[in-house]
């Protein structure tokens, strides 16, 4: 994510989605939103208690999962942890088999369903790439 999200930026994206703001969800919000990566809950917590922040591990997991359950962020299921990704807009990723990074992969996702599926309520399409990133390969 490009983007840098102050203060009011994530004030109103938390409203939007009929958050009540607190202290603890503005910690949360501000480092996955802010992040470039896909931080995993325990990255979350150790950048928040690195930059002072007194917030319990447990706090941050409750927080993630009621941000993930509003559509605020999604789960990326990586090598070995769960990763979250605030880019909820429909694009794929490669999840390294050796390291668990997760890369955005910024395509044109514009999927014709089988004839099957428009009978259905369809919810959300992941589509990951699985492999070694350039480098593990070194």
């Amino acid at each position: 994510m490009t983007e840098v999200y102050d203060k009011d930026k994530i004030v109103n994206i938390l409203n939007g989605y009929n958050i009540k703001v607190t202290p603890n969800r503005l910690k949360v919000a501000e480092v996955i939103l802010n992040s470039k990566k896909h931080p995993s809950i325990d990255e979350i917590h150790t950048t928040l208690t690195r930059n002072g922040k007194n917030i319990s591990f447990t706090s941050v997991y409750n927080i993630i999962k009621m941000f993930q359950s509003a559509g605020i962020v999604k789960e990326i299921k990586s090598k070995d942890r769960s990763r979250y990704d605030a880019n909820t807009k429909p694009h794929s990723h490669f999840i390294c088999k050796k390291c668990g990074k997760v890369i955005d992969i910024e395509d044109d996702l514009k999927l014709e369903f089988p004839k099957y599926v428009n009978s259905m309520k369809v919810d959300s399409i992941e589509i990951n790439y699985f492999g070694v990133c350039n480098e593990c390969l070194e």
